[in-house]
């Protein structure tokens, strides 16, 4: 004879089940539309949300050095700052792969203005990160590069003109 239970059944306490399963099913539904490393939307929202008349492509420089000298872990800290800073700004941002995002505005003027007004915070504003030794580093500055257009692959080419451009300024 089976003792009598605290708690009901969970195998016959359907209400329990369908609100078990519905969660569920929300986190699961969460987890495809959200970076996991930056919890900003990801490429599949960015294509399934509102369509915008401007977006923009950015991209955290340097990241590859950073990641070799002081690990993955502080590169991860810098991408995850990086996605503070845009979000804090205003911009309706988007963590696509990597160092880099993706935004939507209604305008060229207002993704320019508040993109640079994050490149602003980013040099202005050091932050510290704990290396793989433990040691505290201040990351001083950092620069990300960017390019605004009608359409991601239009804001691509206009990025890669911007980090041909800054390379070639960094060079002389």
């Amino acid at each position: 004879m089976r003792k009598p239970s605290a708690t009901p059944e969970r195998r016959t306490n359907h209400l329990t089940r369908k609100f078990v399963a519905e969660m569920s099913q929300k986190a699961k539904r969460h987890a495809e539309f959200v970076s996991e490393m930056t919890g900003l939307p990801n490429p599949r929202a960015f294509d399934e949300r509102s369509t915008s008349p401007f977006v923009a492509m950015s991209d955290v420089e340097n990241l590859k050095p950073i990641n070799d000298r002081f690990g993955h872990s502080v590169g991860d800290m810098l991408i995850r700052r990086f996605a503070e800073v845009l979000t804090s700004v205003g911009l309706d941002a988007y963590h696509h792969l990597g160092g880099t995002f993706l935004c939507k505005a209604e305008s060229y003027q207002e993704l320019n203005a508040k993109l640079s007004e994050a490149r602003q915070i980013l040099r202005q504003q050091p932050f510290s990160v704990y290396d793989v030794d433990g040691r505290v580093i201040a990351i001083e500055s950092t620069e990300f590069s960017f390019g605004i257009g009608t359409t991601v692959e239009e804001a691509e080419v206009f990025l890669g003109q911007q980090k041909k451009l800054r390379e070639s300024e960094s060079g002389k």
